[in-house]
């Protein structure tokens, strides 16, 4: 049985950048085309240009990094409400734009639809978001972008993750609602330790887990950090300007 959304629903969903107004003809960009080797490639060298990367690595990252704020939106919904939403590329209108010199994309929902956990199989309802998310979205888009720009994967995973520990960290874990809290404890605890590696698209192990370490003490910015495994690229844009501060390197390029 699917149902829709509330507006209060809506309406947190939109501080991730979840829209309910379809995008106008100047920005709009049908999702599905950016899971295709050529309309891709296409598309990858028209937003280095925009975005003024270096390389179409960066670019591809920074892509990565802006995406997996559909992750943060979808799990949110996922844990939060138990209502799984569609991210079939098809379902997508991504709404494209370049502002200040950062790509700050917008998701549009043609059906906003969803399915709500049943009373009793939360465990097979929520292995099965788990693999539409992964499976159907993020690793087909992360695997068209390795190919197009010859970048490793292990960077695109990290890229991923690094929101998704944010998530689960930083917002759902600060939320009054105990059960809702309990409940995203319990699923951030399956996406790192218990979800298979068959979930997650082609991959043997979970891909998640090795990004996952204790934070450290940073003395620069008197917090606990975690440190990343890989470098994101993002310091090769003119506007970024140095490392970022989880950033592996000790040094820029």
């Amino acid at each position: 049985m699917k149902t829709e959304l509330t507006p209060k629903e809506i309406a947190i969903l939109g501080n991730y950048r979840f829209v309910t107004s379809e995008p106008g003809n100047e920005v709009e960009l049908d999702f599905s085309m950016l899971v295709k080797k050529e309309s891709m490639s296409h598309y990858l060298k028209l937003f280095q240009e925009e975005l003024r990367a270096p390389d179409m690595k960066t670019a591809a990252s920074v892509f990565m990094k802006r995406h997996a704020f559909l992750a943060v939106l979808y799990l949110y919904s996922m844990s939060a409400f138990n209502k799984k939403l569609n991210v079939d590329p098809d379902n997508i209108i991504l709404a494209d734009a370049i502002k200040d010199g950062l790509w700050l994309p917008e998701f549009y929902l043609k059906s906003k639809q969803t399915i709500p956990c049943p009373d009793g199989q939360r465990e097979e309802w929520r292995k099965e978001a788990v693999r539409h998310l992964f499976e159907d979205n993020l690793f087909p888009v992360m695997d068209t972008l390795s190919r197009m720009a010859r970048i490793s994967k292990l960077i695109l995973w990290e890229n991923v993750s690094v929101y998704i520990f944010w998530l689960y960290e930083k917002i759902l874990s600060q939320l009054e609602d105990e059960e809702i809290k309990a409940r995203a404890e319990a699923d951030f605890f399956y996406l790192l330790m218990s979800a298979p590696g068959k979930l997650f698209g082609n991959n043997q192990k979970n891909p998640m887990a090795r990004y996952y370490s204790e934070p450290v003490y940073h003395e620069e910015s008197d917090s606990y950090i975690r440190m990343r495994k890989t470098c994101c690229f993002s310091y090769r844009l003119k506007e970024k300007g140095g490392l970022c501060k989880t950033c592996p390197r000790t040094c820029g390029a």
